[in-house]
């Protein structure tokens, strides 16, 4: 059940489940945001919200640059997310007799760091340039760029990044940033904080953080600061920049 905030903001809090199943509205070509600092919890309130959102016809294609996670291995399983390493995947005879999957994990294979980071480049830069022509062709989807940092600046997919948050929407091609701070981050950072609808700021506390929050929100730059702030463990504030709602997401 929904309760009010226990501290001084008065925002609704909402329990992650709920919150993913009755109130996040979302659709196709929307930009999402989860800004905050490392171990807040962002991906895994992306995969719950991706277990409502994602389908068939709106499948999901998350960019995983890790060699090992162990959340990103158990949610896609719960979730029936095909894994494939390379982009796009080799067709086998087993794909003709199976459902097409609500999404997937593209997963470079990795274990070289001195090969590691061309390969993933490679995989996920043809993924994001692929998407981009699916999208052109009426085919929707969510791209989730976990470690949207790392892609960004190590792997050298700026460009193709912020190509996709300046034009994809309109294509129906949706994209989902990660960030653990505002600045520093690539041009991809400073396109996503502006140009998201739905946007879910973690605890940061860092002050100059907090500000950024509250310039990019939508909505009054002090109040996101304050209730940022205040947030408990693996929370986040929730705002839809269309309207300026706002709520806490529990954890």
């Amino acid at each position: 059940m929904t309760y009010t905030a226990p501290h001084q903001t008065g925002l609704m809090v909402i329990p992650r489940e709920e919150f993913a199943r009755d109130y996040f509205v979302y659709k196709g070509g929307e930009h999402t945001l989860f800004g905050g600092p490392t171990g807040q919890g962002k991906s895994q309130l992306s995969f719950k919200l991706l277990e409502y959102t994602a389908n068939s016809d709106m499948p999901a294609y998350v960019a995983v640059v890790k060699p090992h996670d162990p959340l990103i291995t158990r949610e896609g399983k719960r979730l029936g997310y095909r894994t494939v390493r390379e982009w796009p995947p080799r067709t086998k005879m087993v794909d003709f007799f199976r459902d097409k999957p609500p999404g997937y994990l593209i997963w470079p294979k990795m274990g070289d760091m001195d090969a590691d980071t061309d390969n993933a480049s490679r995989v996920v830069g043809a993924l994001m340039r692929e998407r981009y022509s699916a999208g052109v062709k009426g085919h929707p989807g969510i791209l989730v760029c976990d470690d949207s940092m790392v892609l960004s600046k190590i792997l050298g997919l700026d460009r193709e990044m912020v190509t996709h948050i300046a034009m994809a929407r309109a294509l129906g091609l949706g994209g989902w940033y990660f960030f653990q701070k505002p600045t520093d981050s690539g041009r991809a950072s400073i396109w996503s904080y502006g140009a998201s609808e739905h946007v879910f700021l973690f605890r940061d506390p860092d002050k100059r953080n907090r500000q950024r929050y509250g310039e990019i929100g939508g909505v009054d730059p002090k109040f996101v600061e304050d209730a940022s702030l205040q947030l408990k463990p693996y929370q986040s504030l929730y705002i839809k920049r269309t309207g300026g709602r706002m709520c806490i997401v529990d954890a």
